[in-house]
């Protein structure tokens, strides 16, 4: 039995649905499913028309796909800058060193009052750690709210010698403690004065951080 055909509307509602809940673009075998059709030839049938009408940009790599015009869903989502890793060199969030910028939905970005960036993972000293059920290991980005402070038991990035770090903030009486949560026994708890920089408090694991870094906005 031959399939239905499906308006323009249709396909690009679901490929903005994806976006919105997903951070990045569907593969098109992702698509196929949400559209429910039977074979990939049909998908890129779709996307060929859509590209030809001017609604989409595509390139090479499983994600390489770009919206081009907005719509009212667009107005759910922001975009939020990649400034660099960690453990690495002091985070510099200022325009000129932000490596890139990552669409996330605005429900993940409260209090709206806030600024957020991302910043890569490298490294296990913090793979057992739980942020909203989700583990922090390599690759994986984390979305930071920018503040100076934070509660103890948070998971924090701070700048320590000039390098930052993330590490779970414990406070003690007159000190506090960066402490690593790692399967690795070389990771050890860092303890501090108050001379110390706070950078921002982890508030989401995205764990699909390297397809999210695919489709850095220009």
């Amino acid at each position: 039995m031959r399939e239905k055909a499906l308006s323009k509307e249709q396909v690009l509602s679901a490929i903005r649905r994806w976006i919105l809940h997903e951070g990045l673009p569907p593969t098109v075998a992702e698509l196929r499913d949400v559209l429910k059709v039977g074979s990939t030839r049909t998908v890129l049938r779709y996307l060929r028309w859509l590209e030809d009408e001017g609604e989409i940009e595509r390139w090479s790599g499983a994600r390489g796909m770009r919206l081009v015009k907005t719509s009212s869903q667009d107005a759910q989502t922001s975009s939020v800058p990649l400034v660099g890793e960690a453990p690495a060199g002091p985070l510099m969030v200022a325009e000129q060193n932000i490596e890139g910028w990552v669409r996330l939905p605005k429900e993940y970005l409260k209090p709206a009052s806030a600024n957020f960036f991302l910043l890569r993972v490298r490294g296990d000293s913090m793979n057992k750690a739980l942020v909203k059920e989700q583990t922090i290991e390599t690759g994986d980005l984390l979305l930071v709210r920018q503040q100076s402070t934070a509660r103890s038991g948070d998971v924090v990035v701070a700048l320590i010698d000039g390098e930052a770090t993330i590490k779970r903030l414990v406070q003690g009486e007159g000190y506090f403690l960066l402490k690593p949560e790692s399967t690795s026994p070389k990771h050890k708890p860092i303890i501090l004065d108050r001379d110390f920089q706070l950078q921002g408090v982890i508030s989401r694991v995205l764990k699909r951080g390297s397809e999210l870094l695919s489709y850095l906005e220009d």
